[in-house]
Formats: C-alpha cells, sequence, structure tokens
C-alpha cells in the first residue's frame, strides 16, 4: 500500500515538473514579436496557438492590449469586453484566437498579449505577443525655413522636414540635386499619427551650394513601394566678392593704342561698385577701366576690389605692359670728314620689348648693310657719303592681335670734302620741237663737297666757247629755234677742285610745210589713161606721206593706185618728201583708165613726230549712167498705187523716159513721174502708177542718158508675194556677248513688213589656243537651234550670246505671203569678256626679277612688260622690253618669276622714231637702279588684246605674301557706283514724268507702218463722243468676234498665224494661205480690249469689225497726201497718248491719218515716192495684219509738224510715264522676245491691250 502511494505521489510531481518545462519552453518561443500591419475597417485575427491542453480550471486565459498610455484586459477566457471583439475559445485544441471586427486606429493600434496563467500563480506558461499596427499614409513633408533658404557662406545652416498622420511612423530621408545617396540627418519618430516626425539636415554653404536643390523625401509602409512625398527647397547663398582681373595679366597693349582693364566681379549681393587703385590711389570705379592712347607712364600694377558688406573684401592685382616700336636716337644730325678718316657713329635704341636687331643702312645702296648699334667707316672716300639709318626692330604681340613687327630708325648725314667727278648731262640725247621749251640737267658723280657751282658752255665753229652762257644744275631754253641746235657742256667745281666736263647735242624738230598742194577741183573723163597728182612737203624729222580717198587710207590691196616717193635730205637735218599717186594698178581697165568710181575727196596728209599737215582735192568724173537701184522688180496688189523706181548715178545730168511695151510713159492720168536729185550726181525717176489693174503687171523700161550715153534698164511689176532669199551673210562686227550680222536682203516680195529671223546654235570651238588646256569650255555639237527676230534691222546684233563662243548662224526672210529659204550658213567666235589685269606686280633691280600675281583665269596669256626710257625728258616713253609666257591656272591665283635679261631694246618705228639713221641705237632704261616698269597681260595667239596696264612695285619682291583683296574691292566700288548711277537715272525719270503730266497741249505724232493699224473709214471732221462707236456698231458683234478669238476649235484668231508679235524660239510657223486674211485677227495671246465683257469701247474690236468692211469703202476714203513709212520703227510698240482718250485728235483715236512730213523720212523724194498712193491695203498700211497696235512714241520736240489741241486730252488725271520715252535706243538690244503690246504698260495704265495674257478689267473714263 505504501509503495503504492509513493509512486503515485511521484507520478504527479514528475508531471507537473514536465508541464512547467513544456510550459517555459513555449512560453520562451512565444515571447518573439510579431508584427501585422492592417487598415482601418478591415477584420484582423491574432491567434494564439498552443500544444497542450491546459484545462480551463486550472488555467486561466486572458488578451490584453498595450498602448503608450494604457495596459488593459480585453478578453478573459471567451469572454470580450468590447462588441468588436470575439475570441475562438478552443484550449482542449490549442486555439485561444482574438477576432477583431472593423479595425480603428484609436482603437486597436498598439501590442496585442495573449496569456495562460495558472490559476494561483503569477507566472505565465505561454505568451503570445503581436504588434498590430493601423496602417496611415502620412501627411506631405514640411520644411524649415521654406522652399527657398537663404544661407550665409560658412555660417551652419539647418534644414528641417517634418511629416504627421502617418502610422507607422514615416522614415524621412535627405538628397542633394543630381545626387542619389542620402545625405546623413538626425531623424526624430513622432510615436504615432498625432505627433510629426522630424528629419534636420546640418550644411556648412559653400559659393559652390547657391541654388542648390535640397530633396526632403518621405515614406511609410501604408504607400505603395514606388511613391514618394516629396518636397524641395532651394538653397540661395549669399557668398563674399571673387575677382576677376582681364583680359589676361599681364596685359600687353601697344604704346598709344587703348587699353581695357576688366574687372568681373562674382558676389552675391552684388557690389554697387568697384574700386580701382594704382600705388594706393583711387582711379576709378567703373568695371572697365579704359585708358586712351596708352602712354609710357600708364605702364604699372592695377588693383582692383570690391566689397558686399559680408565683412570680406575681396580684390586682384592686374599689371599693364605697354609695348613700344624702337626708339632710335643718334647723338648728331651730321657728321663731316675728310677722306681716308675713319668714322665712328652710334645710336641708342630703346624698346619694350627689347630690340631683336640694330642694323645700320644707306639710303641709295640696298647691298649695305651693317649690324650693331656703331656704325665704323674706315678710310672713307666721297662715295661714302651719304645719309646713313639707323634701325631697330621688335616684334611684339599685343592683346588680341598677331606677332607684329614694329621698326625705329633715325638717320645721320655723313659729309666727306672731296671735289666734284665726271658731269653728266640728261636727257643724253635731247630733241625738241621748235617752239618748245627745253631742259638740260648737269649732274656731277661725285657731286662735290661742298657744294659745287655748275657752269654751261656751247660749240662756237666746232669748238667749246670759253664764255659761260649759264650758271646752275639746270639750262632752259624757253623757245627752241632752229638755231638754238647744237652742242652744250657743263662742268661742276668747287673749293677742292674742278669735276669733268659733260656734252650733250640738242636736235631741233620741225613740223611739216608745203611746197606744192593739190588743185583743189578737177573734173576727169572716165577712160582717161594716166592721170596722176602731186604733193610735196618738208620737215624735221623726215614726215610719212598718207594718200587718203575719202578718208580712207589708199592701200596696194586696192590694185587701183600707185604711189611713188622722192625724199631729199637738205641742210641742219631738213628732209623734203615729194610723192605722186598714179591712178593706175590691175584692177582698172586697160590698167590705167579712170572709171566712175574715182569721184571723191582726195587727201595728201604729211605728218612726223611733230605735228600734220595736208592738201585735199574734189575730183568729178564724167561717165555714163550707172544703175544704183537694189532690184529690178516692184510687187503691188490691184487697185494698189505702185511706185517704180530706176536710181542712177550720172555726170553729167540724165534725162529719164518710161516705157510700158511699146508705149512712151508721161505724166497724167494712170501715171505719175516724179524725178529728184541728191545733190551727189544721184538721180531718182519714180514712176507711179495709180489704182492698179491686172492689164498693169508687166515689164516696164527705164532709159537713162546723158551726153555720154544712153542704158534702158528693164524692171517688173507683179502682185505682192513671199520674200526671195537673203545672201551674202557676214559678220561685221564680233564682242563679246553679241555678233553683229549683215546680209543681202532678197527681193521683199512688195512688203515693206518682211521680218528677218537668225537661226543659231553653238559648235565647238574651232580653236581652242585661247584657252588653257584644264578648263577650255567647248559646247557640243548637235545644239538646238535657237532663233532670234531681228526685225527689220540691217545688220542685226544677235545677243546675248556666251562669250568665247563659237556659233554657226544662218537668216531667213518672212512676211505676210511666206517664207523664204536660209541663207548661206556661216560661224563666228565672240570675243573674250575682258582680259584680266595683273593682282599685283614687283621689280627688284638687283636681281633683276620680275614677279607676278595672276587670278584664277582660264585665257591663255602673255605678259608684256614695259619700261621707261628717257624719263626726264620729252623724249619720254614706255617701250616694250620683254613678253613672258604664262602658264596660268583657272581655279586659283598664279604666281611667276621671270628675270628680264636685257636692259636695253632696239627702239621700234612706232610713231615716235627721230628718223631713220636712230631707230636701230640702244636705249637705256633712265635708271637701272630705280627703273618705272609696268605690266599687261595680252592674248597668246592676239597680243594686241590686252588688259589694262599695272605698274610693277620696284623693291624686293613680296607678292607671294600679299593679300589678295583688289579685285573683291575693286568689284565692291563698281557694284556700288552702279547701284547709285541707277538710282540717279530712276530719280531723273521720275522728276520728268511728274513734269510732263502738267502739259496740256498735244502735238502731232508720227506713226510707222509696224506701229499702227490705219483707219480704213474715212476721218471725221470732228472727234466723235468718247468711247462710242463711229459706225454704230452693236456690242454682240464684238463678243462673237472674241469668242472665236478664244474657242480652241475656231482659233483662227491665235494659231494660223506667224507670231509676229513674239519671239519665240524654235517655234514652228505654219505656211498660212494667201487668200485667208480676211478671216485672220490677232497673234496668239494677243486679245481684244473686250475681254472684260465686249466693250464698244475697246479700240482693237472697232479695228477689226472696221476691217471687214474696208474692201468697199477704202479706194475713196483715203485722203492722198497720207502714207505710211515702212522702215522707220522696228518694234511694235504702244503709246497711251494717242490711244484709248489720251490726248488724241479723236476720242478714242481709231488708228488716225498720218501726219509725218517727208523731213521725218529722209528728204522729199521719199516724201514723193509715197504721196499718191490712193488704194491702200490693211497690208499696205500695217503689212502685217496681226501686228499689235502700237503707237510711236511722243516727240515733244522734234518732228512735230502738226499740233491738235484735243478737247479729250488729259482726261485722267493720271501721270503719264511715256511722255518722254528716251529717243536713243541702246546700240545693242535684246529683241529675243518682241512683244506687240507691253504687258508691263498694261499693267501700269489700267488698259487692257491685245498683248495682256491675262483677261483685265479695263478702267475707262468718259468725259
Amino acid at each position: 500500500m505504501t509503495t503504492r502511494m509513493a509512486l503515485t505521489g511521484t507520478k504527479p510531481t514528475i508531471n507537473v515538473v514536465c508541464r512547467t518545462l513544456a510550459v517555459l519552453l513555449l512560453l520562451g518561443l512565444a515571447m518573439a514579436n510579431k508584427t501585422m500591419d492592417t487598415r482601418e475597417g478591415e477584420d484582423v485575427i491574432l491567434k494564439c496557438r498552443f500544444n497542450e491542453h491546459y484545462s480551463d480550471r486550472e488555467y486561466s486565459y486572458y488578451w490584453a492590449q498595450q498602448s503608450p498610455n494604457k495596459y488593459d484586459n480585453v478578453a478573459i477566457k471567451g469572454d470580450t469586453f468590447n462588441p468588436n471583439y470575439k475570441i475562438d475559445y478552443r484550449p482542449n485544441q490549442g486555439i485561444y484566437d482574438l477576432q477583431i471586427f472593423n479595425v480603428s486606429y484609436a482603437r486597436d493600434n498598439g501590442r496585442f498579449e495573449c496569456r495562460i496563467k495558472q490559476i494561483g500563480s503569477d507566472n505565465a506558461i505561454y505568451e503570445d505577443y503581436y504588434n498590430l499596427t493601423v496602417l496611415t499614409p502620412p501627411q506631405p513633408p514640411l520644411i524649415f525655413p521654406g522652399s527657398e533658404t537663404t544661407a550665409t557662406e560658412d555660417k551652419k545652416q539647418e534644414l528641417t522636414c517634418s511629416s504627421v498622420g502617418g502610422s507607422p511612423d514615416p522614415t524621412i530621408s535627405w538628397y542633394r540635386e543630381g545626387s542619389t545617396t542620402p545625405l546623413a540627418a538626425n531623424l526624430i519618430y513622432g510615436g504615432s499619427r498625432d505627433m510629426q516626425t522630424t528629419s534636420t539636415l546640418t550644411i556648412i554653404p559653400r559659393r559652390e551650394d547657391d541654388g542648390a536643390k535640397f530633396t526632403c523625401v518621405v515614406w511609410n509602409r501604408a504607400m505603395p513601394e514606388s511613391q514618394r512625398l516629396e518636397t524641395v527647397t532651394t538653397l540661395s547663398v549669399r557668398y563674399y566678392p571673387r575677382v576677376e582681373i582681364g583680359p589676361e595679366n599681364p596685359l600687353s597693349v601697344e604704346r598709344d593704342q587703348t587699353a581695357k582693364l576688366e574687372c568681373n566681379i562674382d558676389a552675391k549681393p552684388k557690389p554697387e561698385q568697384v574700386k580701382w587703385t594704382r600705388n594706393g590711389r583711387f582711379i576709378s570705379s567703373h568695371p572697365t577701366h579704359t585708358i586712351h592712347r596708352v602712354s609710357l607712364q600708364d605702364a604699372g600694377r592695377y588693383t582692383c576690389s570690391a566689397d558686399n558688406g559680408l565683412d570680406k573684401i575681396g580684390e586682384q592685382e592686374i599689371t599693364l605692359n605697354v609695348l613700344y616700336p624702337p626708339i632710335v636716337q643718334i647723338e648728331t644730325k651730321a657728321k663731316t670728314a675728310e677722306e681716308k678718316e675713319t668714322v665712328h657713329i652710334k645710336c641708342n635704341v630703346t624698346a619694350n620689348p627689347p630690340p631683336v636687331t640694330i642694323e645700320w643702312l644707306k639710303e641709295g645702296d640696298i647691298d649695305f648693310r651693317r649690324n650693331g648699334d656703331t656704325l665704323v667707316l674706315r678710310d672713307v672716300r666721297a662715295e661714302d657719303a651719304g645719309t646713313y639709318i639707323c634701325r631697330g626692330i621688335n616684334m611684339m604681340k599685343p592683346y588680341g592681335g598677331k606677332t607684329l613687327e614694329r621698326e625705329g630708325n633715325a638717320s645721320v648725314a655723313l659729309l666727306v670734302r672731296h671735289r666734284p667727278g665726271q658731269a653728266v648731262i640728261t636727257p643724253e640725247k635731247p630733241v625738241v620741237h621748235v617752239g618748245n621749251s627745253v631742259s638740260l640737267m648737269c649732274k656731277a658723280d661725285p657731286p662735290g663737297y661742298p657744294d659745287p657751282q655748275y657752269r654751261w658752255y656751247r660749240d662756237v665753229g666746232g669748238e667749246v666757247s670759253t664764255t659761260v652762257i649759264a650758271q646752275g644744275a639746270q639750262y632752259l631754253i624757253p623757245k627752241a629755234a632752229l638755231s638754238s641746235e647744237g652742242k652744250y657742256h657743263c662742268h661742276a667745281s668747287n673749293e677742292l677742285g674742278n669735276g669733268g666736263m659733260a656734252s650733250a647735242t640738242l636736235e631741233i624738230h620741225q613740223p611739216p610745210q608745203f611746197l606744192a598742194k593739190l588743185q583743189s577741183n578737177m573734173i576727169k573723163r572716165a577712160g582717161e589713161a594716166d592721170f596722176f597728182v602731186t604733193c610735196s612737203a618738208k620737215g624735221k624729222p623726215e614726215p610719212s606721206i598718207t594718200w587718203l580717198k575719202d578718208d580712207v587710207e589708199i592701200t596696194p590691196e586696192l590694185h587701183r593706185y600707185e604711189v611713188k616717193t622722192n625724199v631729199d635730205k637738205g641742210p641742219n637735218g631738213m628732209v623734203t618728201v615729194q610723192s605722186m599717186l598714179k591712178f593706175t594698178g590691175k584692177a582698172r581697165p586697160n590698167g590705167n583708165d579712170l572709171i566712175s568710181t574715182d569721184r571723191g575727196q582726195y587727201t595728201c596728209l604729211y605728218e612726223n613726230e611733230v605735228n600734220k599737215a595736208n592738201s585735199t582735192m574734189h575730183l568729178k568724173i564724167e561717165h555714163e549712167p550707172i544703175v544704183l537701184h537694189q532690184y529690178n522688180k516692184v510687187a503691188n496688189d490691184i487697185k494698189e498705187t505702185a511706185e517704180v523706181l530706176c536710181k542712177v548715178q550720172s555726170y553729167p545730168k540724165p534725162e529719164f523716159l518710161w516705157h510700158f511695151g511699146t508705149t512712151l510713159l508721161s505724166t497724167g492720168g494712170h501715171y505719175e513721174i516724179i524725178t529728184n536729185s541728191d545733190g551727189n550726181d544721184v538721180y531718182t525717176s519714180i514712176l507711179k502708177i495709180s489704182n492698179v489693174r491686172h492689164q498693169d503687171y508687166g515689164e516696164y523700161h527705164c532709159r537713162v542718158s546723158n551726153s555720154l550715153n544712153h542704158i534702158q534698164v528693164p524692171i517688173r511689176l507683179q502682185p505682192k508675194g513671199p520674200p526671195e532669199k537673203p545672201n551674202k551673210l557676214k559678220a561685221v562686227e564680233l564682242g563679246s556677248n553679241y555678233v553683229v550680222l549683215s546680209w543681202n536682203p532678197g527681193f521683199d516680195g512688195g512688203l515693206a513688213n518682211t521680218k528677218y529671223f537668225v537661226s543659231y546654235r553653238k559648235i565647238v570651238i574651232p580653236n581652242e589656243s585661247l584657252m588653257t588646256e584644264e578648263c577650255a569650255a567647248v559646247a557640243a555639237s548637235g545644239a538646238e537651234w535657237m532663233e532670234y527676230d531681228c526685225q527689220r534691222e540691217v545688220p542685226c546684233t544677235i545677243s546675248p550670246l556666251d562669250h568665247h563662243q563659237s556659233y554657226v548662224f544662218k537668216v531667213k526672210a518672212l512676211n505676210t505671203k511666206g517664207v523664204s529659204e536660209h541663207s548661206n550658213e556661216i560661224s563666228a567666235t565672240t570675243k573674250v569678256e575682258k582680259i584680266p589685269i595683273p593682282l599685283m606686280a614687283n621689280f627688284d633691280p638687283e636681281t633683276k626679277i620680275l614677279g607676278l600675281n595672276i587670278g584664277a583665269t582660264c585665257l591663255s596669256m602673255v605678259a608684256i612688260v614695259e619700261s621707261v626710257m628717257y624719263g626726264d625728258t620729252p623724249m619720254a616713253a614706255w617701250h616694250i622690253i620683254e613678253k613672258v609666257d604664262l602658264q596660268v591656272n583657272g581655279h586659283d591665283p598664279t604666281y611667276r618669276e621671270h628675270e628680264i635679261k636685257h636692259f636695253v631694246a632696239n627702239r621700234r618705228n612706232n610713231g615716235r622714231s627721230l628718223g631713220n639713221t636712230l631707230d636701230e641705237i640702244p636705249i637705256p632704261i633712265e635708271d637701272e637702279l630705280n627703273p618705272r616698269v609696268r605690266v599687261k597681260l595680252c592674248l597668246k595667239i592676239n597680243h594686241e588684246y590686252c588688259g589694262e596696264y599695272l605698274e610693277a612695285d620696284i623693291g624686293q619682291s613680296l607678292i607671294q605674301e600679299a593679300s589678295f583683296v583688289e579685285l573683291p574691292t575693286l568689284i565692291a566700288i563698281l557694284v556700288c557706283s552702279v547701284v547709285a548711277a541707277l538710282s540717279a537715272v530712276l530719280l531723273v525719270m521720275f522728276c520728268r514724268c511728274r513734269r510732263n503730266q502738267k502739259k496740256e497741249s498735244v502735238k502731232s505724232k508720227e506713226y510707222d507702218i509696224d506701229s499702227i493699224h490705219p483707219s480704213i473709214v474715212a476721218q471725221q471732221n470732228q472727234a466723235p463722243p468718247p468711247y462710242y462707236s463711229a459706225s454704230s456698231l452693236e456690242n454682240k458683234a464684238l463678243e462673237h468676234s472674241m469668242d472665236l478669238a478664244m474657242d480652241q476649235n475656231t482659233a483662227l484668231y491665235a494659231s494660223q498665224q506667224p507670231t509676229y508679235g513674239y519671239h519665240q524660239q524654235n517655234a514652228m510657223i505654219p505656211q498660212v494661205p494667201q487668200n485667208d486674211w480676211s478671216n485672220m485677227g490677232y497673234v496668239e495671246n494677243s486679245y481684244s480690249n473686250s475681254n472684260n465683257g465686249g466693250s464698244v469701247n475697246s479700240q482693237d474690236s472697232i479695228w477689226q469689225l472696221k476691217m471687214s468692211a474696208a474692201a468697199s469703202n477704202s479706194a475713196n476714203m483715203i485722203p492722198q497726201h497720207n502714207y505710211m513709212d515702212q522702215q522707220m520703227q522696228q518694234n511694235y510698240g504702244y503709246d497711251p497718248m494717242t490711244h484709248g482718250g489720251y490726248g488724241a485728235v479723236d476720242d478714242y483715236a481709231p488708228y488716225p491719218h498720218l501726219m509725218t512730213t517727208a523731213s521725218q523720212h529722209g528728204g522729199d523724194d521719199y516724201h514723193h515716192n509715197m504721196r499718191n498712193s490712193q488704194n491702200p491695203s490693211r497690208q499696205d498700211y500695217c503689212s502685217d495684219p496681226y501686228a499689235s497696235v502700237h503707237k510711236p512714241k511722243k516727240r515733244m520736240d522734234q518732228h512735230m509738224d502738226f499740233v491738235a489741241e484735243s478737247p479729250y486730252h488729259d482726261v485722267s488725271g493720271l501721270p503719264d510715264p511715256y511722255m518722254e520715252q528716251e529717243e536713243a535706243k541702246s546700240p545693242v538690244q535684246n529683241q529675243h522676245l518682241s512683244i506687240s503690246y507691253d504687258d508691263a504698260l498694261a499693267m501700269e495704265s489700267g488698259y487692257s491691250t491685245p498683248n495682256s495674257r491675262n483677261r483685265r478689267v479695263i478702267h475707262e473714263i468718259v468725259v
């Protein structure tokens, strides 16, 4: 029993111990804190689990909550003290969980403890802890002092960042902008969401921190991992002045230049001013201290300081280094020495930087050079006398500039006492014309010191006279005579002795004087033989003789004349020249017969270097009549007035008889014969046939007779037709951008408006020697043909063309009846535009090297080098001494050096010759030590085609180092000049237009056959009201006419006619039936003025309708005195002053009658020839029925034989830019676009014209 008890008692004890150990183990495990996060309103379960099963009778269970301010039980066993709490109480299963519903921060945030204790004991056998955090995001952080923080350099500054409302307490980090590394800061947690968490960043500001940004970053677990709350503060640091001195230190400035000492202050706040001091003395308060014209006294140290009130002053020091060229001083200005004496001369040189070279030079002696500051001359001679120069050179580099070489010098005159040497007279061979002055200069070498006296003598009887004729270095003869010719001598002398004597022979020249002149007038008969004339003259030097006919030199190439000249030399060099002009040669009948073309003015011209003299004879030749008119045919249509012209040259005066078949014609009825003369043995007889009929066509004979013979000339009258082919095309003038062509026009078919079109195209240049091989430009063969409208100009200028380009040309004629064949083809090459001048030239007399700089060019050229002979005499002249071949570059400038080997040149007989005896005498350059040399560039294949001269610099060549600025500068000057000239011209034109606007009277106007449509309706005596049809025509007819012109299907007006109004390259000119003229209107794009809706005021619409009725009434409605000059004007123009109400005789000027006088057309002949034309067709008045309406330009001061006052003149009040047109045309006009009505005129005047390219509204003024 006892044993069992013991065992029984032992067993419980062991159980207790085991349980206690298990509880302690579990308690140790449970003592670890658990963290649980939740959010407001959520439900959460705090689990309390254990393995042992504790009876609730022996153990107590409870949950407690610990917060900073309290410690309370929230549940005991299965009972809770808050309805939001619930216990899962299952101790037998080891479960004692606390379930919290609708979590709130105020109630639930804190520490929860689960405890199991044995009843009666304070020791817990099991514990479990939960730190329940109710997550709440923090509020945005705040920074103190604010978003901008002001700090002072080197003084501690604190930045505090705080945030409240976060659960758990947030972390706060500081970052500097541009860095991801957090900065060390003092962080203080708030402990609850009602307390702020702060982080304080402490910094020591520096100047570099000014403007730095510091960022405060806040985060807790209530926020997403990627979200941060940030705020930034910008640090504004007030820092002490930092002074920077410039622009460089030390600052080097050349003397007399401007020095700018710059003081740049970096401080915050900025100081109000700076302070410049020198040696403690205040000098300026401006940041840039400027010293104008720096002197040596300005060199030294300068201090700039600044104070911004932060108790620390900033300052810097700069040194001004004044650079100056060498200052050379010599103790005396002149030094006298005796021959064979040793001379010492010292010079003192100061400079900054110090001189790199000190040397002595001598004026006039480029070979003399001694180094050192002391000049030593031993055993001086007379040749050593002169001016010596001490020169110092230093190299300086001022701020902002290049390294410069500067020099200073001083001179001293060394005078060596000596007697004069050999004298020399210049010019060596003096020549003067009778009556001119001549000066002879005498100079001794060496000259002698003291200064010598010069004495002049003259030969008398072949020996030197002892009589002094003059004293002084110069001997002047104010007016030379033949007696002045002779030999002159001079010599120099001083107290030390006499020099050698010099001699020179003075030669006197005389102009030609006639001994026998030509007979003033002479009459001879054709066929006379062996005729000659003579004249004789004397002169010195020998005069040349030239024979002229009608001011043109007679040359042997004519084979019609022979000149024989006899020369007789008399005393004192006087020469008598007798010349005979013989009318003989193989081009004459029988070799020596006179012919009719020998008539004219003959001149014998004598000329020498002094002057010219001439004698003239008028020779008349009696001969039979010679036909002069060009064509033996005339063309006119039925009902026109034909003019059959017979023009001859005859002396004496001829008689004319006209025959048609066997009928002798005379004035009266159907015929009128008019004969006139131009006063130069040219006579014209015109047979006028009025109202031509079909039976009038045929061959007429003009019989001309004088006392020597008679001739009979057949002339055919035929209907008008196409022109004949031009022939003998040739180029008469070549330019750089134009070619002037001439040809013999074929018969024009009776239409004076026949035009000529030149076709041309580029071809390969036949001779490329003009160009360098590397850039010779030739046009490709097979280039397209282009066409140029010459109008009726013969010769015709074709432009613009490319310079130095070959072209092939051919010409054709065109009128309203058709087109001729092309003429013969010719080729021509345009000239080079301009030969350049050298960029620079330099001649070194010592080495005789000529240096040339040639700009980039493709031309193959040579350089012509010239120098002056007899430089100080009246005979001074330039002579060619060398020709240099050049190898130029087409892309870059070329430098070339050439040695001039020959310093003498034989005089060429180029008009300056003194006579045959001197032609081959070598002539020295005026001074080999100081010559004058000039250069020009010429084409290699033509040395006569050259550029302008450039005179060479004398001395050592510096060309290769020279800057090429001359050509651009010249171009800029030329451009400015052109702009100024154009501005002046425009101003003058504007003033003249404004002045002419005030004029109220209108004088008569000229009319040209090509420039107007003549009125087919008879003129009214009084002008009709403005802009009403004279024939009461309906507006619809005009509209219909315009519609037809614009209709592409029926465009008779635009497509079927030769485009006379324009020049179109490669234009196809269709053939037009000769009988379709009545259906034609204007040419392409030549619209009627009725484009605005068919206004009856349109001039050209009215003209079209007038033409439709012209056939029935044209014969009787044109006064006989009206005619058209078919060669007056070559361009279709338009004059608003006579068209559309501007001052015309009638209001709308319907192509009025002509009022031109014969004087405007070259004399009465032409006036009589055209006077009686009574049946003109439209072709007569304007042989191109589609030519534009055109009024000749108004002339205010000439060609006015009729004055008309129009009641409608100047009604527009508008300025008329066409009142004063330029009367003289440019010699070369670009006629590639010859527009009948000027588009620009239409736009300026406000009137639509037939050639306006776009339809325009007519602005009409009705008075």
